[in-house]
This record gives C-alpha cells, sequence and structure tokens, in this order.
C-alpha cells in the first residue's frame, strides 16, 4: 500500500507554487483500489477451496480507479461520484457497494448528509460530522500543486487513515465522511481497505454550476450507528470479506 500511495503521489503532483488561497472552488478525486490484493488477503482461504473463485481473481486488475468531484464554499462541500474508471472488473455479488456515493457537508450547523448505495438498497444518512481525532505530523508533500501536511488518525481505534491536507484551501473538508482538519484533504489512504484517494485537479475559486453537481435522491433515512446495525448481521457471515465491507461503508 506504501508503495501504490509512493506511485500515486509521483503521477499527480504539480509544483506547489503554482497554488492559490481560496475558500470556495471545485476538486477532482481519484479513488483507486488494489482489487486483486484486497480479495486475495480477505478471502484467501475461501479462494483456495473454490475453483470459480480461483477463475474470478485471475480475471481481476491489479486496481480499479473511480473518479470522483467536489464544489465547496465556506458553508458546505458536494463530493459525488463522476465514473467509473478504464479498467474491466468482472462483476460479483453486484455493484460495489457504497461506491457512488453522494455526501454533502454543512459548515453551518455540522451536519452531514450522504446517500450510499449498498446492494441496490438506497440509503440517505442524516448524522453530525464525524470528529476525528487527527495527529498532525511535520512530513510535507505536494498534491496537486498545493503543500499539504500529513496527519494520522483511527476509525474506532482501529482502521489507520492517512491524510495529507492543505491550509491553502480554507475549507474542512475532504474525501467522502473525512475533514475535521484546518484545511482540505487532497490526499487520502486506508491501508486496511487497500485504497487511496488524491486530487488530480483543483479549481480554485470555480464552484460547480447546479447543474453539473449530482443531487442525493430518495433512500430509506437512518444515522451512520444504525445504518451499521442494520448491515452487521446480514454481512458477519462474509468473514473478513464481509467487515472489510462495513468499513468500505462507513468511511
Amino acid at each position: 500500500m506504501k508503495k501504490i500511495i509512493n506511485i500515486l503521489l509521483l503521477t499527480l503532483c504539480v509544483h506547489p507554487s503554482w497554488a492559490q488561497f481560496s475558500a470556495n472552488g471545485s476538486i477532482e478525486f481519484t479513488k483507486v483500489t488494489s482489487v486483486k490484493m484486497n480479495i486475495q488477503v480477505e478471502m484467501g482461504e475461501e479462494i483456495e477451496k473454490n475453483e470459480y473463485m480461483k477463475d474470478y481473481v485471475k480475471q481481476l486488475p491489479k486496481t480499479k480507479s473511480v473518479f470522483y468531484k467536489m464544489s465547496f464554499n465556506k458553508k458546505q462541500s458536494h463530493y459525488f461520484f463522476d465514473k467509473d474508471g478504464p479498467e474491466k472488473v468482472p462483476l460479483w455479488g453486484g455493484k460495489d457497494p457504497a461506491s457512488e456515493n453522494i455526501v454533502v457537508k454543512n459548515f453551518s450547523n455540522n451536519t452531514i448528509t450522504a446517500q450510499k448505495e449498498v446492494y441496490e438498497s438506497n440509503y440517505i444518512i442524516q448524522d453530525s460530522l464525524p470528529k476525528y481525532k487527527w495527529k498532525i505530523l511535520d512530513e510535507m508533500r505536494p498534491i496537486a500543486g498545493y503543500n499539504c501536511r500529513k496527519a494520522i488518525t483511527t476509525m474506532d481505534d482501529s482502521v489507520v487513515v492517512v491524510a495529507y491536507y492543505t491550509e491553502q484551501i480554507m475549507v474542512s473538508s475532504g474525501p467522502e465522511s473525512f475533514g475535521g482538519l484546518p484545511g482540505m484533504i487532497l490526499g487520502l489512504a486506508i491501508p486496511r481497505l487497500y485504497t487511496t484517494w488524491f486530487a488530480s485537479k483543483v479549481n480554485p475559486g470555480i464552484e460547480m454550476g447546479e447543474n453539473e453537481i449530482k443531487k442525493i435522491k430518495k433512500g430509506k433515512e437512518l444515522s451512520n450507528e444504525k445504518l451499521f446495525k442494520e448491515l452487521q448481521p446480514k454481512l458477519k457471515e462474509w468473514g473478513k470479506y464481509g467487515a472489510a465491507i462495513l468499513w468500505k461503508i462507513r468511511v
């Protein structure tokens, strides 16, 4: 996973002196998941016992990319699925859960509203903004033309999250539910999920038009805690793979 992060950083970085200070604009993110490694680690024993699963894993690409966009200002950020990457991933059990999320963070009342599709069920999460306990480090890296500082936190004291944020974008937000740092998160890695998110382009001062932003549809409304309680019994029998799916949904 560390190798994947370094490769992505080298690919997506632009000289940081080009960056501007801003409190509104739009960002394009690329999410990359090591799908083959993920399923081999989480379902290793099951794969060895099942010839169908062995053949399925052979068809998987090493990585899969998904593209997202975000429009933001001081009042809110609106993050949403844009399109899938070019990699061909054979479907197994349907679309990857929570891969086409829409996440709206309201900074005026500290709330988050998120649309997440999980196995053909559409959920609308309404909750307060998550409060992550970040440890801010001295390490700096350039991402998409911005100087970014490294920070680390954990989800439920078990899943490590590494973020790179910039104070040059004066909005405390980032991909999915993440935020709570003194600036915008432009890089994110969750080794437990073999997944990274990195900004590929930032448009400072240029917000997206209403017709460009995907809106939240109707669905079953509940909190993050209630969603977890509803899905946990259904995914528990899937072992490590089911636990990984729960984490994907929770981010």
